[in-house]
C-alpha cells in the first residue's frame, strides 16, 4: 500500500547527526532523522539539537545530514535556523544541498483510524573506529494507524497537541516523517508514551513454575503537521 509513497518520499528523508567537539579526539552527540519541507530546509525534533537529546542541556554545535539515496557518500553540513522547544520542532538549513526534493505537509488534522506510515533511520549507530567515527544508518519503514489526536507532555514538559500512533518507536526514529498513502506528511515522530503490562505466564524451565514477566508497552507520539507548518511560516519558510 505504501510502496509508491516510500519510493517517492525517501528522496527527501535524511539521517541527522547533531554533535559537539569535546576535544581533539572526542565528540558527543546523537543520531536522528529528518526531512526537507522546502529546498534545503530540513525539519527534525528540537531535542536532537541538544546534548544527550535533553532539551535542558546546551545545544550541539555541529550538524551533518545524509539523504536516504545518498547513504555511503560524504555527509552534508547543516546549520540551525530556529527551534521550538515547546512543540519539539527544529529547522535546519543544509549548507550546499545535493537535492532540492521536499515533502508536502498535510494542512488539516486526519481522523482516528487513518492508515499511515513512517520512514527514517531508527536504530542508527554511531561507532568510533581507529580511522574516525562511522555512522551506520539503515532506512526502515513502519506501517500503523492513527490511534488518537490528543494532548500530551512534550520532551520539554509542555502540554501540546499530538497524534498517538499504534506502533513502537525506536531510538533514532525521532524526526521521522509520518505520512499518508499519498505521501503527504501528517506528523513527525517525537517520543513514546510508555507503560508497563504483564505478559502471558510462561513456564520457567528450571523451577517448573509459571511466571508473569513485566513487559514494556509503548505508543508513538507525533508532532502534528499543522504545528510544523505554523513554525516554518513564522521563520519565513515558504511552503
Amino acid at each position: 500500500m505504501f510502496k509508491e509513497s516510500c519510493k517517492n518520499n525517501r528522496e527527501a528523508i535524511y539521517g541527522v547527526h547533531g554533535f559537539s567537539q569535546i576535544s581533539d579526539t572526542q565528540i558527543k552527540g546523537q543520531l536522528g532523522s529528518g526531512f526537507t519541507i522546502a529546498p534545503g530546509i530540513l525539519v527534525t525534533v528540537a531535542h536532537l539539537v541538544h546534548l544527550d537529546a535533553n532539551p535542558k542541556n546546551p545545544r550541539v554545535t555541529h550538524f551533518e545530514v545524509i539523504r536516504s539515496p545518498d547513504i555511503g557518500q560524504k555527509m552534508e553540513s547543516a546549520s540551525l535556523i530556529a527551534e521550538d522547544l515547546i512543540h519539539d520542532i527544529a529547522l535546519l538549513k543544509i549548507t550546499s544541498p545535493r537535492s532540492t526534493k521536499f515533502l508536502t505537509l498535510e494542512p488539516d488534522k486526519v481522523p482516528t483510524g487513518t492508515s499511515c506510515g513512517s520512514l527514517g533511520f531508527p536504530l542508527g549507530e554511531l561507532v568510533q573506529t581507529p580511522n574516525g567515527r562511522s555512522i551506520n544508518l539503515t532506512e526502515r519503514f513502519q506501517g500503523s494507524y492513527v490511534s488518537s489526536f490528543c494532548q500530551a507532555f512534550s520532551p520539554s514538559g509542555h502540554i501540546v497537541d499530538c497524534y498517538e500512533i499504534d506502533s513502537l518507536m525506536y531510538n533514532g526514529s525521532s524526526g521521522c516523517p509520518g505520512f499518508l498513502v499519498n505521501g503527504h506528511v501528517i506528523g513527525m515522530q517525537s517520543q513514546s508514551r510508555l507503560g508497563q503490562g504483564a505478559a502471558k505466564p510462561l513456564l520457567n524451565a528450571e523451577t517448573k513454575t509459571l511466571e508473569s514477566p513485566n513487559i514494556q508497552l509503548a505508543i508513538s507520539m507525533w508532532v502534528p503537521s499543522m504545528d510544523i507548518i505554523k513554525f516554518a511560516k513564522e521563520n519565513g519558510i515558504t511552503l
